[in-house]
């Protein structure tokens, strides 16, 4: 995913993670963090018509990263979902 957003906006950026194919929307933690910078804090996702994201909001311009983590034991993936960029 490579989105470009006006720094204005205040939109839902859904994300979609499967196991085994399966689309997975519990126990998953996010971060959105400044492209080039790993993610050191996790919370949860937003949750829109069942669907899990991030919230666009208050961001300056630049590209960020998204990222998920799943809780599945006795694996926690970290899993790159893709790049937003922000005017």
């Amino acid at each position: 995913m490579t989105s470009s957003y006006p720094r204005e906006t205040v939109e839902f950026q859904p994300i979609t993670i499967t196991v085994d194919g399966t689309p997975v929307t519990t126990g998953v933690t996010v971060a959105l963090v400044a492209n080039g910078t790993r993610p050191s804090e996790w919370v949860a996702p937003t949750t829109l018509a069942g669907k899990i994201g991030v919230m666009l909001t208050g961001l300056t311009p630049g590209l960020y990263n998204v990222w998920a983590k799943i809780s599945s034991s006795p694996e926690t993936p970290v899993i790159d979902c893709g790049f937003v960029s922000i005017t």
